[in-house]
């Protein structure tokens, strides 16, 4: 009796852990202008966020001279999602350097919009979204890993 009561409290707890997370799940994105290259063409790196089943917390930097994937967590704190380094899936040789649990990010809803308050991310923080500016986009309800 006592093994089923701990497994039932064991599966709320659960429950309500995935329940706080839900109005996250989905899959953000972020197109940093980098400014013109050669011959004028603008340069982007997307920068998308995937929260959900089946990795948990991913993000895929693909674009100009960058092209990685970081396995990350997200952790909802009421109108805010902390999102920390957890590893690299691969052994890649050219990618950021983090250490474990290095916090990337934070998003913040203010109203229909997100604001990124950038920590450890690499991307280049001196070319397009400023500080505290509307970045990452809900693009899917959906947990979607972009096309390579």
């Amino acid at each position: 009796m006592k093994r089923l009561l701990a497994a039932a409290l064991s599966a709320g707890l659960l429950s309500g852990a995935a329940l706080a997370a839900a109005p996250w799940n989905g899959t953000y994105t972020f197109e940093q202008p980098l400014g013109p290259g050669a011959g004028g063409m603008q340069l982007f790196v997307t920068h998308t966020l995937i929260i959900g089943p089946p990795k948990g917390c991913t993000v895929v930097a693909l674009g100009y001279q960058t092209n990685y994937e970081i396995n990350c967590k997200a952790t909802p704190n009421g109108d805010k999602l902390d999102v920390a380094f957890v590893s690299f899936p691969d052994d890649g040789a050219l990618r950021p350097k983090y250490q474990p649990n290095q916090k990337l990010f934070t998003l913040n809803r203010k109203g229909n919009a997100i604001i990124t308050d950038w920590a450890g991310y690499s991307m280049n923080k001196t070319i397009g979204a400023a500080p505290g500016e509307d970045t990452f986009k809900k693009t899917s309800d959906q947990a979607q890993m972009p096309r390579r």
